[in-house]
């Protein structure tokens, strides 16, 4: 696991995708995606860890994307501690099947993106979501911020009072499989449906964002030291990859 400050009540479940475990000042535990069907074992055991044992333990999931590294296990999580299960209302009507779910396309990345996208069309996941959230302040303190792209209902969720951002995949903290290894990037082409969009959100939020003091993303290391500064340079480097994307989608 990740060392993040009990204090903050923040606690990465690493697996494969991150799967975050928070704790409010109120004492609600929120669990912040779910990974893949295959780490369950892995992810059961962290959270008896962390005092997530029985129903109840948890106020909420939330899903950053439909992605099935970030939601697989939600239908289970769902079962297993009696907790909603929250997202998007854009990918909450393609995990409740009633939006048609578009294959990822091959041949945009390397053999492992390709496994991935195989992976992801294959197995996509579809399940029952008790509730979904709409753009901007929302319950709890967080604040729901839009970065469509990634998938139709790709968000990010900003804890006003920790000054938490929990990126999904439109920040990634590290490219995995290098998960120790800090690099802010954005989302990645060749796992979204329109990554000219998400990109613009993303840049957009970072260029006023609120203050951030801690970054929790789908991919690589908790992010808790100049988080600010950090941001700022991500806004400036990829400000000039965004015209270079928006030139090769255009070709």
């Amino acid at each position: 696991m990740f060392k993040c400050s009990r204090e903050l009540g923040l606690a990465a479940l690493v697996i494969g995708s991150n799967i975050w475990l928070y704790t409010d000042s109120c004492g609600r535990r929120f669990l912040i995606d779910s990974g893949l069907a295959f780490e369950r074992a892995a992810l059961r055991y962290h959270l008896w860890k962390a005092g997530v044992r029985r129903r109840g333990d948890l106020t909420a999931l939330l899903l950053t994307h439909r992605h099935s590294d970030h939601a697989q296990n939600a239908a289970w999580v769902r079962r297993e501690f009696d907790c909603p299960v929250l997202c998007h209302e854009n990918d909450a009507a393609y995990l409740c099947g009633n939006m048609p779910v578009d294959p990822m396309p091959l041949g945009r990345g390397n053999f492992i993106d390709d496994t991935c996208a195989r992976y992801e069309n294959r197995f996509f996941v579809q399940m029952n979501v008790d509730d979904t959230f709409s753009s901007g302040p929302w319950k709890y303190d967080f604040v729901v911020v839009p970065v469509f792209g990634h998938t139709e209902g790709s968000v990010m969720l900003y804890h006003e009072k920790s000054r938490i951002l929990f990126s999904g995949d439109a920040i990634l903290a590290g490219i995995p499989p290098f998960r120790q290894i800090e690099q802010l990037s954005p989302a990645r082409m060749e796992y979204s449906c329109d990554i000219k969009s998400c990109w613009c959100s993303t840049l957009e939020f970072v260029a006023s964002a609120p203050p951030v003091l801690h970054l929790a993303s789908g991919h690589g290391p908790y992010v808790g030291q100049d988080v600010m500064r950090k941001l700022g340079r991500f806004h400036i480097e990829n400000s000039s990859r965004l015209f270079q994307v928006k030139d090769s989608i255009e070709k």
